[in-house]
């Protein structure tokens, strides 16, 4: 992103930030950030308009949008701050330092996040399909048959499934069983915290690979998609992940814990 920019108002995108955020003073990070791919993907962009985002936040526009509001410099003018942060129940939770709020408003806004889980669950969901979509086409293939949580790509002598799946606590492997000449590929979103993913690795990330099953993580804060668990043979995939070693790292570091 470049920083300390300003651009045109976008009122498709503007418009419902200002709303939220004016409504959900105390919010969650995560809902949050759901909440912005959500505005962004529903907003009817004109060609000038995406190429101006482009220009101010990057490729990535939903996340770039994302971190100019965490920003001191938000691209959008007027737009509520949320310059500081809590945790309740293990969450983050953005809001302004200026207003004062008592126990009340920071329980209220929990209950709200609560509320919101079953529709935000639906947009992350689409989130996954929508990043696995763009980052298999960057890679040369194309989408040949799709179902809510299951897509099929196809590129010259290459088939791959993939699999969305919405948190690593209800990813089971068992659920997928392998064929023979086609890659099987599992993707999931990052969380605020390391501990589910290091608590499947240990528990079923051998298992995994000896599956053939390929584990990717989405990061949705940046955009991005590298890989947890098994290896791609296929290089215009490889090249693809902003970090192709994870999955190298993360054998060689946690692995360690559960041999002991």
């Amino acid at each position: 992103m470049n920083k300390g920019m300003t651009m045109t108002e976008i009122d498709s995108i503007a418009g419902p930030l200002r709303v939220l955020l004016h409504e959900r003073e105390i919010i969650a990070r995560c809902e949050l950030l759901l909440r912005t791919y959500d505005i962004v993907r529903s907003a009817k962009l004109s060609d000038q308009e995406r190429r101006e985002l482009v220009e101010t936040v990057g490729e990535r526009i939903a996340p770039g949008i994302f971190a100019s509001i965490m920003s001191k410099e938000p691209i959008f003018p007027d737009l509520p701050k949320v310059d500081t942060y809590t945790q309740i129940d293990g969450r983050i939770f953005h809001f302004s330092h200026i207003k004062k709020y008592s126990k009340q408003d920071f329980k209220k806004a929990a209950d709200l996040l609560l509320a919101s889980l079953p529709e935000l669950k639906i947009i992350l969901q689409q989130c996954l399909v929508d990043g696995l979509t763009a980052f298999m086409n960057e890679a040369g293939y194309s989408i040949s048959a799709q179902s809510p949580q299951e897509l099929t790509f196809s590129a010259a002598k290459r088939m791959v499934k993939a699999f969305v799946v919405t948190s690593a606590k209800s990813l089971d492997i068992n659920r997928y069983s392998p064929e023979m000449g086609i890659d099987y590929i599992v993707l999931v979103p990052s969380s605020e915290t390391l501990e589910p993913f290091v608590q499947f690795f240990q528990e079923n990330g051998q298992a995994a690979e000896d599956k053939g099953l390929n584990i990717w993580i989405m990061n949705l804060e940046k955009g991005t998609i590298d890989p947890f668990v098994g290896y791609t043979t296929d290089l215009d995939i490889y090249n693809q992940f902003t970090n192709p070693r994870l999955a190298e790292m993360v054998r060689i570091n946690w692995s360690r814990g559960r041999s002991q």
